[in-house]
């Protein structure tokens, strides 16, 4: 019987372990900003960049992403309360559908740094890495402020066995 009940126990308490973030798929270490700057030459090592997408542009057999970087945190997620780390380029072998890619959206992306493209944001001259995309995560829409006030209130009774008993009362915000 008590075999059973660790058993269960065990099971339980192992649905509500979380999952630990991925490692990351490249090097954070250089920056598009580091790159455009310095007029590097692309490094051959892969990276891992993410940011908020500015704009899409579906091509003949590719989609190209202009994308302002952000430092990622440790799930790799864009850390936009930090500030951007310049521009780059995504390109993706095959169609993005633009109602998902949509401007404003977070992206997370790996894989290699093709080349140093010339163009414009807005008047200025602008040197955008180009990152050969490997893989592409799109980060769920952020809804509401998470500044808004959440207030909740629970009540419950349990049972410690046959001779005591419990009342809970909690508070949460």
């Amino acid at each position: 019987m008590n075999l059973l009940i660790l058993a269960l126990l065990l099971l339980l308490t192992s649905a509500c372990s979380t999952l630990a973030p991925q490692p990351a798929a490249g090097s954070r270490s250089i920056t598009p900003n580091q790159l455009s700057r310095h007029m590097r030459s692309p490094e051959s090592a892969p990276v891992e960049w993410g940011g908020v997408i500015v704009s899409l542009e579906n091509l003949s057999n590719t989609t190209e992403l202009e994308i302002i970087a952000y430092p990622l945190t440790h799930s790799g997620q864009p850390d936009t309360d930090e500030p951007p780390e310049g521009r780059f380029i995504a390109v993706n072998g095959g169609y993005l559908e633009r109602a998902d890619y949509a401007r404003g959206r977070q992206v997370t992306v790996s894989g290699r740094i093709d080349r140093l493209r010339k163009g414009k944001v807005g008047q200025a001259d602008y040197l955008f890495p180009v990152l050969l995309t490997q893989e592409i995560r799109l980060w769920p829409k952020e809804y509401g402020s998470s500044l808004t006030p959440r207030f909740n209130f629970g009540f419950g009774f349990g049972s410690g066995g046959s001779r005591s008993g419990g009342v809970g009362v909690g508070i949460g915000f």
